[in-house]
């Protein structure tokens, strides 16, 4: 009831912002590609979570994460991802809420290939331009219910918490 209020009362007080957007754009439009990964989920390190990544302004990429791929499946996470430069220009208070992707890679993080080294990922990682970090953003934990309850939390993938090796 409160979101839908919310909703409303933006959506009346945005029309006149509306009318300068230019038709057809929206943050939502793009391709995005897809792709699973398990760890992601404290609950369940098994259990996939389902990528939906595009790039974002500012040199990020941005992933909805959502239970399934079904047309109804619930978001129930947001990882962005960002390169090693924008990781290293944060402050460390700020680093230490993203996780390398070259240890979760490490971590077993693709359900259908083998974990590869620490060493082996982080060559993988050069070789595709470079190490990223991700900062992923638990909305709520779809085994607990149907609705979005519970405070949104920063996580880390199963292996990658603060204080895991790094290359």
């Amino acid at each position: 009831m409160f979101v839908v209020s919310v909703a409303a009362v933006v959506l009346a007080a945005s029309t006149a912002a509306q009318d300068a957007t230019p038709t057809g754009a929206n943050p939502s439009a793009g391709e995005r590609g897809h792709f699973d990964l398990a760890i992601h989920f404290p609950w369940d390190p098994a259990a996939i979570a389902h990528h939906w990544c595009k790039p974002v302004a500012g040199g990020f990429v941005e992933c909805l994460i959502y239970a399934s791929d079904a047309p109804d499946a619930p978001l129930v996470a947001v990882e962005e991802v960002a390169s090693e430069a924008i990781y290293n220009s944060l402050d460390p208070a700020e680093q230490r809420r993203w996780h390398s992707n070259v240890v979760e890679a490490a971590a077993g993080s693709d359900p259908d290939h083998p974990a590869p080294s620490l060493e082996e990922a982080a060559a993988a990682a050069e070789k595709s331009g470079g190490a990223t970090y991700g900062k992923l953003i638990l909305l709520f934990d779809p085994t607990q219910g149907d609705l979005p309850t519970g405070e949104p939390r920063v996580v880390f993938p199963h292996g990658t918490e603060p204080g895991a090796p790094t290359p």
